[in-house]
């Protein structure tokens, strides 16, 4: 039963449009949905996409727009470092760093993943820590590109968790 009500108030939340922290007071775990978008295209650090590549230092600006009951804590906007190791077939694993801000504070994190440079296609899963008035809260993404998601023009579908003490 306990279950059916916290559905309930997260639905009635939602309806009525109360913000994350009037949803969800002291410790617990949000979650929002939306989209990933680069702003610009990467600007290139050390290395070139090629067979057997490595790059390092790759940055660009992504938006994160997400609605739900951690929305309005998960989305930003902010620099993305990004490193890879591609094998022959222009696909491997890529890491890096992430900085976004939004009305709230600053996440602070690194993310983990693998990416095909042909297709675009890739995934990745991201932990960032909370700064300012996100302070105590930690930031889990799973992000999923079904294409293009080395260019400018590409969109990730971004399901976030913000975990945590949501009120001061």
């Amino acid at each position: 039963m306990r279950n059916g009500w916290i559905i309930a108030a997260v639905a009635g939340a939602l309806a009525v449009g109360m913000t994350a922290s009037e949803a969800s007071p002291g410790n617990s775990e949000l979650v929002a949905g939306g989209s990933e978008v680069a702003l610009a295209p990467w600007t290139p650090g050390e290395g070139t996409i090629e067979p057997g590549g490595r790059i390092r230092g790759w940055v660009t600006t992504f938006e994160e727009s997400l609605v739900g009951p951690a929305g309005e804590l998960a989305s930003g906007v902010g620099p993305v470092t990004m490193n890879c190791n591609l094998d022959a077939g222009l696909t491997g694993p890529c890491w890096g760093t992430f900085s976004f801000t939004n009305a709230r504070g600053s996440w602070e994190g690194t993310w983990r993943g693998t990416f095909n440079f042909v297709t675009g296609a890739g995934s990745y899963t991201a932990l960032g820590h909370g700064t300012g008035g996100l302070r105590r809260l930690t930031l889990d993404n799973d992000v999923v590109y079904p294409g293009r998601a080395v260019s400018a023009a590409g969109a990730g579908y971004i399901y976030s968790t913000v975990r945590g003490h949501h009120r001061d």
